[in-house]
C-alpha cells in the first residue's frame, strides 16, 4: 500500500536526532519545562518576523486561546469557512461564540464576495483559513476585517509557509493560530499547535492562558486560564520538523510537478492551486470522490478524503468539495516509482468514471 504520509520512514530519517533531543530532556528531568518549547518560539519568530510566538498542546487550544484573548464568547458572531475541519468549528462553540458560515470556491478557499452579506452588528471577528497549502485572499479579508473592526484571525495549519501576492502567510492576521498535527506542513510527533502576533499586550495575556492563569510553572494562579502547555518532547519533534522542512518542501514541490505534468496532459481534473502555494495537499477533483476514493484503495494507494461534510448548511461550493476533492499521496518520503504508480492508478479511476471536466 502506498501511504498518504509514510510517518515510519520519517521517523526513521529523523529519529537520531529526536532522540538525542529526548536524551536531553531526560537528563533536565523537567519534561515541560518550555526548554524546547522555546528554542521552537525563537525559530518562529525569526523565520516569520513575527513579534511574538507561542506553542500550545494542539491546534484547537491555539484557536481557543485566540478568542480568549480577544474576549469573544456568548453572543459575539465569528464569520469562517463552511468547508474545514470539525475542530474549526468546536472551538468556536466551545467559547460560546456563533459560527456565521462563508462558502468556498473551487480551490477550498472562502468567496470573498460573500462576506458583506455575512456581517452584523454582532460579528466580532473573521477567520480565514487556508486549505490544501494554498492561501486564502488575505487582501481582501484583511480589507475588510480593518473596514469593520474584527479581530483577523489567521487559522494558517495547512497554509504555514504559502504566499499571498509576495506576502508569507505567517505574517497574515492580528492573530495566526496553527495546528502541528502529524499530518501538517510543520508536523509534531503526534500533537502541538502554535500562535503568533506582533501584538504584545496579546501576548503577554496569552502567557497567563496557556499556563492555567499563571505566567510560568510555580507561579501563583492570579487569573483565568486553561491548560494549553505543550510537552517538550512534542516541542522537540517540532524543532526536528523545521529543520527538515527546506528538504520536504522541495520533495513535495517535484512531487507536485509531476502530478500537474501528468495529469493535465491525460485530461484529469485537479483542484488548480495558486503558483504560492506549499504544496501541503494535492487533490483530484472526482465526478464521485467515494467511488474513486473505494478502488483506489482496492489498487493500493491510500488517500485522504479531505472533509466528509460541511460545517454548517450545504452550501454549493462546499457540498461540491465535499463530494469530489480527493487528495493523493504527496509526502517527502514517497519513492519515484512510488509516484508514478499514484499518477496510473488515479488515470485508470478517472478514465473509469469516464469524466473529462
Amino acid at each position: 500500500m502506498i501511504r498518504a504520509l509514510n510517518l515510519d520512514r520519517r521517523y526513521n530519517d529523523t529519529k537520531e536526532e529526536y532522540i538525542s533531543y529526548l536524551d536531553d530532556i531526560m537528563v533536565r528531568q523537567v519534561p515541560c519545562n518550555g526548554y524546547y518549547a522555546s528554542l521552537v518560539e525563537d525559530s518562529l519568530q525569526n523565520i516569520t518576523g513575527r513579534k511574538h510566538a507561542l506553542l500550545t498542546n494542539t491546534g484547537s487550544i491555539a484557536l481557543l486561546l485566540s478568542l480568549f484573548v480577544n474576549k469573544i464568547g456568548k453572543g459575539d458572531e465569528i464569520i469562517t469557512t463552511n468547508y474545514s475541519s470539525p475542530a474549526s468549528l468546536a472551538y468556536i462553540l466551545v467559547a460560546g461564540a456563533t459560527p456565521i458560515f462563508c462558502d468556498v470556491d473551487h480551490t477550498g478557499n472562502m468567496i470573498v464576495n460573500n462576506l458583506k452579506s455575512l456581517l452584523t452588528t454582532n460579528t466580532k471577528a473573521i477567520v480565514g483559513t487556508g486549505l490544501y497549502g494554498d492561501m486564502y485572499n488575505h487582501t481582501v479579508i484583511s480589507s475588510f476585517a480593518i473596514e469593520h473592526n474584527l479581530v483577523y484571525i489567521n487559522d494558517a495549519s495547512q497554509s504555514m509557509f504559502s504566499k499571498w501576492a509576495g506576502k508569507d502567510s505567517l505574517a497574515c492576521g492580528d492573530i495566526v493560530a496553527m495546528s502541528h498535527a502529524e499530518n501538517k506542513p510543520l508536523p509534531a510527533l503526534g500533537q502541538g499547535g502554535s500562535i503568533l502576533t506582533d501584538d504584545t499586550d496579546m501576548y503577554n495575556k496569552l502567557i497567563y492562558l496557556r499556563k492555567n492563569g499563571k505566567p510560568y510553572r510555580k507561579a501563583p494562579y492570579s487569573r483565568f486560564g486553561i491548560n494549553g502547555v505543550i510537552d517538550d518532547d512534542k516541542a522537540a519533534s517540532i524543532l526536528v520538523s523545521l529543520n527538515k522542512f527546506s528538504e520536504w518542501q522541495k520533495r513535495r514541490k517535484d512531487i507536485c510537478d509531476y502530478y500537474d505534468s501528468e495529469f493535465d496532459s491525460r485530461g484529469v481534473s485537479s483542484r488548480k492551486h495558486s503558483p504560492e502555494w506549499n504544496t501541503h495537499k494535492y487533490a483530484i477533483l472526482f465526478p464521485n470522490k467515494w467511488e474513486a476514493e473505494e478502488e483506489i484503495k482496492l489498487l493500493g494507494v491510500e488517500t485522504e478524503t479531505q472533509y466528509a461534510d460541511c460545517l454548517g448548511p450545504d452550501m454549493p461550493g462546499s457540498i461540491d468539495m465535499v463530494n469530489r476533492s480527493l487528495t493523493l499521496p504527496s509526502n517527502p518520503y514517497m519513492t519515484d516509482a512510488e509516484v508514478e504508480t499514484v499518477v496510473k492508478v488515479v488515470d485508470k479511476v478517472w478514465k473509469k468514471q469516464n469524466t473529462y471536466i
